[in-house]
């Protein structure tokens, strides 16, 4: 004997199914998120609620997952500036930002900075080290140099 859906169920999967399809937990929660490079950490509390769309809705549980994947949202951003461990390309643009010599306060240097990174730069005193650059050519050199001090 054939089980055939009456049409009430057959929209309630449908419904079910369509709001899988269209978006995932990350999709929701985070639509900034979308569009990212797929790989890098993955946001355990979004596997979660996919998870449990799974157990509560297998079908629109697993279109969860995979709109989450393919879109990149289930993927944590990756980590750019300071405190990160992604090194800048050498070809990145680097610019110098004349301050004149009087000036140059902690103040200053982390209100300068601010405003041409376009993140909040905070200077807490022996958590950062200061060396002179004659060009700006040198930095790259320089950075290897204190990375070795600390290792």
């Amino acid at each position: 004997m054939v089980n055939v859906l009456s049409r009430r169920d057959w929209m309630g999967l449908s419904a079910a199914g369509l709001l899988g399809l269209a978006t995932g937990c990350g999709t929701i929660l985070h639509p900034e998120r979308r569009n990212q490079p797929p790989g890098g950490n993955l946001d355990w509390g979004i596997v979660a609620l996919d998870a449990v769309g799974l157990l509560l809705f297998f079908i629109p549980g697993i279109i969860a997952f995979a709109v989450d994947f393919s879109t990149g949202a289930i993927y944590l951003p990756a980590q750019q500036g300071y405190g990160s461990d992604r090194v800048p390309a050498k070809d990145e643009a680097f610019v110098t930002v004349p301050v004149p010599k009087q000036e140059l306060t902690q103040q200053r240097v982390e209100e300068v900075a601010s405003r041409h990174s376009g993140r909040e730069v905070r200077l807490v005193a022996g958590e950062y080290e200061t060396s002179r650059l004659a060009k700006l050519d040198e930095f790259w050199t320089k950075l290897k140099t204190l990375a070795v001090g600390r290792a």
